[in-house]
């Protein structure tokens, strides 16, 4: 929690170019450097796009469960009385 508050003061004071050095560790030194200084580039399509797939990914399961829910359970149907075969 601490490290995130001090990332959202960073940015919230304009330095958008920081971020979390996770090699530094949390004791010590400042976790919360200038990564392009550091030539670290993490793009906004590769965050969308893994964003997305995970969305799509969680809706499909979402939907394969909806299906299974929705067929009845096995077992007799009440055209058929118990103990009789179609026969």
């Amino acid at each position: 929690m601490d490290i995130i508050s001090k990332l959202y003061e960073q940015h919230a004071s304009g330095n958008a170019k920081v971020g979390v050095d996770l090699e530094a560790g949390e004791t010590g030194e400042d976790v919360c450097k200038d990564v392009s200084a550091m030539n670290i580039w993490d793009l906004y399509v590769n965050k969308f796009f893994a964003l997305k797939y995970a969305v799509d990914a969680a809706c499909t399961v979402l939907r394969v469960d909806q299906t299974i829910m929705a067929k009845p359970a096995g077992g007799l149907t009440r055209e058929q009385p118990a103990g009789m075969d179609e026969d």
